[in-house]
């Protein structure tokens, strides 16, 4: 099935896990949504993705969704960088209308910050979710 123009709207990318199936949308409030359009977590302007606690989560840049360590959670629509090979990348589903985003938690920038991880050609072993 295909996106209705409304979501094409709000959409950045779209990213497909290790077996081609399409699990996340990034939209244009950099929020990330699943295609029920749950909430799963927010991008920040440098790329970090962070649940709604506050904890980094993951990192995204050049259309690929990396973990904490490098290893690739999914890839986008046009991913460009070291990355492991996406045989073949399923429909994305008919999505849901995100729900109302949660108030996102002020996120300190100090020595403390996240780093961005060194690229891997490797998939992640988790999920956004179970990070």
């Amino acid at each position: 099935m295909e996106l209705g123009p409304e979501a094409e709207e709000e959409e950045i990318d779209v990213i497909w896990d290790e077996n081609g199936t399409a699990r996340y949308r990034l939209l244009k409030d950099h929020r990330i949504v699943d295609f029920d359009g749950h909430n799963i977590a927010w991008m920040d302007d440098d790329g970090f993705i962070y649940d709604y606690n506050g904890h980094y989560k993951a990192y995204y840049e050049n259309g690929i969704l990396r973990d904490p360590a490098g290893a690739v959670i999914g890839q986008g629509q046009d991913p460009a960088g070291p990355k492991p090979v996406l045989p073949n990348k399923g429909l994305i589903p008919e999505a849901s209308i995100p729900e109302k985003p949660p108030t996102r938690p002020k996120v300190k920038k100090d020595k403390d910050s996240p780093k961005k991880p060194e690229a891997s050609l490797l998939w992640s072993q988790k999920m956004l979710e179970e990070l």
